[in-house]
């Protein structure tokens, strides 16, 4: 076995940052992207799988690869702009994908907050997100605070209602600091994730109370009838209502024709996902001088830390600072993965004439 992928003591295989990055690359130009778009999503899926997304990192190379395969996403970026100001920019990706558009739509945000203090750009027609931390930051690195949002199949009902109706919306945020990692948060908005329910029941454990519906809503803790069934809103009506207002940012404001349980779920390869997203960058000069911005930001979280942990804690951590130390050691080390999906990358690799070593 190559130096790229080895057997860790645990049985977890780890595959060295460069090559799942290379590997992405390579299945991507295969399947006619260009370079330097199969470069971002090769950059995404690794970042994800890195920061701890596993569900959002390398077995999304089989789940889009298949998308470009049979149709249904495209594997050339068309991105258009419907509109444009100075401040608010709207694109049509046309079914390209958001790991592509997203950033460009994005880098557009930046720019223009770079000249103008803040701004906008909505997107419409496109593929599920990915790990939307990774957009935010691509704004942070560049002195910005940066804020991305996607819309979602439909998971969960109104609240109140047993109709799976709207998306696990999903977020993030991120800010600059100075002798800190910027500040990332990066959440969606269900008291617990889809894969969460799966880990459950392939343990044959019952879930929590409070964390899942049945499909005639009524609450259950049985992970089988709760993956037929909806997710429940972190927070209640509160992450409810988190997520009416995140889709009116993205599914409606975009123009989009299709929104709210419209929008599929990747795994669905007859049809395009039309899923929509914003982005907003803030440029703090605006405020303040960029170097007292940061140190007032090293302050808040220098000022978190100092917290007397809870008894028998570790200490207190700030938003996304977990998920970059690890990041680190698996950039240096290795990202560990199963056994499996190793086996399947390897397999859709062969498929399309990539290897995988």
């Amino acid at each position: 076995m190559s130096d790229a992928a080895r057997p860790t003591p645990e049985g977890a295989i780890l595959v060295a940052a460069s090559h799942l990055k290379d590997f992405t690359v390579r299945v991507f130009r295969a399947l006619g992207m260009p370079e330097d778009d199969a470069g971002l999503m090769g950059d995404h899926i690794t970042w994800a799988h890195a920061h701890g997304h596993a569900w959002l990192g390398a077995p999304k190379i089989i789940q889009y690869g298949t998308r470009i395969r049979t149709g249904v996403s495209s594997p050339v970026d068309r991105t258009d702009v419907v509109s444009e100001t100075g401040a608010f920019t709207l694109l049509d990706a046309r079914d390209a994908f958001s790991q592509v558009a997203g950033v460009r739509a994005m880098e557009l945000a930046i720019r223009k907050a770079g000249e103008i203090g803040a701004a906008v750009s909505v997107v419409r027609n496109t593929t599920s997100a990915g790990s939307l931390g990774y957009f935010a930051l691509l704004a942070a690195e560049r002195g910005m605070i940066g804020m991305a949002n996607n819309n979602a199949p439909a998971l969960m009902p109104p609240w109140g209602g047993t109709t799976k109706l709207i998306g696990n919306q999903a977020f993030a945020i991120a800010s600059p600091a100075g002798r800190h990692d910027p500040v990332l948060l990066d959440m969606a908005l269900s008291e617990m994730t889809l894969v969460r329910y799966h880990e459950y029941e392939e343990r044959g454990e019952q879930l929590p109370e409070g964390v899942a519906l049945d499909a005639t809503g009524r609450p259950t803790t049985d992970p089988t009838e709760a993956l037929a069934g909806m997710m429940v809103p972190m927070g209640g009506h509160r992450g409810y209502g988190l997520a009416v207002m995140w889709e009116v940012l993205t599914g409606v404001l975009s123009g989009s024709l299709r929104f709210l349980d419209e929008v599929t779920m990747p795994g669905v390869f007859d049809r395009p996902q039309a899923v929509s997203m914003f982005f907003l960058a803030i440029n703090p000069e605006m405020s303040m001088p960029y170097e007292e911005f940061v140190d007032r930001v090293d302050s808040l979280v220098d000022r978190m830390h100092s917290s007397q942990p809870v008894p028998g804690g570790e200490r207190v951590y700030v938003p996304g600072e977990r998920s970059a130390r690890v990041a680190r050691e698996r950039m240096r080390d290795g990202i560990p993965m199963p056994p499996s999906l190793v086996a399947d990358l390897a397999d859709f690799g062969a498929e399309i004439g990539v290897p995988w070593e």
